[in-house]
């Protein structure tokens, strides 16, 4: 009977000792959290410091870097963690020339940022220019490289414009024919402006197979002769004609 008593009292002992150990470890904490929310503007820069410094990563060809730290300003000053990294990135990317936007932080106080810029293919018209992704960016006509292709067509059609052109050029680049111009009217009839000298018109059916057939022939012409095209009309199914340059420009050869 002793030994059940001594036993029950040791057990009684064992569980107030976890109870102190238990309300030593609360006191402790609510201590700590009490003094920490006392002195937090005194503690805050160590443990969220303000973010002081911009670093940018990536090549600029078309944007500036004040373009760029002009948007971040507002997050000048704030905590390290309190920073907004989908925000921060969204309002990047929402400038003309951001294809995409990395966003990150570098301890204590750096804001990373990696830009990829939109690849341009061609001009839109006059005064546009036609990027890699199918976007359209405005530009003053000076700003317009005229050595890049030129695309047109109806309004809301620059997609459709753009494949089509990446389309037909993987006929002619083996041939070293140059897609220098390609215009779609309303009923998408084509047109094609071949290294800046010779017009092709396409139509509107059977696109590929009606240009293979006159880079073959193009390509088992003579160097002096190719340069003498200048209109090539692929209307015709199996046939087309060319119009030459020069003494031979009224007269229109017929080739299957």
């Amino acid at each position: 009977m002793k030994r059940a008593v001594n036993a029950a009292e040791a057990r009684r002992g064992v569980i107030l000792v976890r109870m102190l150990a238990l309300l030593i470890v609360a006191t402790s904490a609510a201590s700590a959290a009490l003094l920490t929310w006392r002195h937090w503007n005194d503690l805050e820069p160590r443990f969220n410091p303000p973010l002081t410094r911009v670093e940018l990563e990536g090549e600029l060809r078309h944007l500036s870097t004040n373009e760029i730290r002009s948007v971040l300003e507002p997050y000048a000053g704030k905590g390290f963690f309190d920073l907004d990294l989908d925000r921060a990135r969204a309002q990047v990317e929402s400038l003309k020339w951001v294809e995409a936007a990395a966003i990150g932080r570098r301890w204590p106080d750096t804001l990373t940022v990696r830009i990829t810029e939109e690849t341009v293919i061609a001009r839109w018209g006059e005064n546009q220019l036609i990027t890699q992704r199918g976007n359209v960016i405005s530009l003053d006509f000076t700003e317009i490289d005229r050595s890049l292709p030129r695309l047109s067509g109806p309004p809301d059609s620059h997609f459709e414009v753009m494949r089509q052109y990446q389309r037909l050029n993987q006929i002619l680049y083996p041939a070293g024919l140059r897609l220098s111009g390609l215009s779609a009217s309303p009923r998408r009839s084509w047109r094609l402006q071949l290294n800046g000298v010779t017009e092709v018109v396409l139509g509107s059916e059977d696109l590929v197979n009606r240009l293979q057939r006159y880079v073959d022939f193009y390509r088992r012409q003579p160097e002096h002769e190719r340069l003498l095209h200048e209109v090539a009309d692929l209307r015709y199914g199996s046939q087309f004609s060319i119009r030459l340059r020069e003494a031979d420009s009224s007269a229109e050869l017929a080739r299957r």
